[in-house]
């Protein structure tokens, strides 16, 4: 039953997607070829598609993870995921609009989290969590420009957040899932001449990669 209702949920915030994209403003200085919000809202299924997206990814994680009291951290992080997934793979691009709420919430979603949970470890884990990553991602945007856009450092500070409530194997192999579903999939679909191998969005792999670490995080990072 908790699977549903947090499949159900997330559902719900992934069908919203065509009416956030409607309502979004479109970035100061974007690409010549850049599809506009409003166009990608018109796209034909988007809405089921997204909640069909965020459902399953909320299922997974509802189905492996122990505390239920960190379960609507992943209800909204899975469900404006779906909506982050669509846009950067069309445009390349991590809206601000859509990322910074989405890491307030999350924050907001832990902190309840650890009240329930009555520990506070939970929330200290999930700030030290973010720090971390958010440097180790903004030096490796300082140092290797063009593998990835500031989008997803941003976006990295919001899904290690969540990751980190969770626990330091969780975050280790979310973010390394990340990289790696990023790396295989990036070469294989630049090699079919499906993305730009200069510039291809490396956000869907990171809502993919945090999910694989919550769901499996501990089994994986033990075998």
């Amino acid at each position: 039953m908790t699977i549903a209702i947090v499949a159900l949920a997330a559902a719900l915030i992934g069908a919203a997607g065509p009416w956030v994209l409607r309502r979004m403003p479109e970035p100061p200085e974007p690409d010549e070829d850049k599809v506009t919000y409003a166009d990608l809202s018109r796209t034909r299924g988007l809405a089921v598609g997204l909640a069909i997206g965020a459902a399953l990814m909320a299922g997974i994680v509802a189905w492996k993870i122990e505390p239920p009291e960190l379960l609507p951290v992943w209800v909204l992080v899975t469900g404006v995921g779906s909506w982050l997934v669509f846009i950067d793979w069309r445009t390349r691009l991590l809206p601000y609009v859509v990322v910074a709420p989405t890491y307030l919430a999350t924050y907001a979603l832990v902190g309840l989290g650890a009240i329930l949970l009555q520990d506070v470890d939970v929330l200290v884990d999930a700030l030290v969590a973010n720090i971390v990553v958010y440097v180790i991602f903004r030096v490796l945007y300082a140092i290797a420009r063009g593998a990835f856009g500031f989008g997803d450092v941003r976006l990295s500070a919001v899904l290690a957040t969540a990751l980190g409530a969770l626990g330091t194997h969780e975050v280790l192999v979310g973010m390394y899932a990340g990289f790696l579903l990023g790396a295989v999939f990036g070469l294989v679909l630049s090699r079919l001449k499906i993305v730009d191998s200069k510039s291809y969005a490396f956000g869907p792999y990171m809502v993919v990669g945090a999910v694989i670490g919550a769901a499996w995080g501990p089994a994986l990072y033990g075998s």
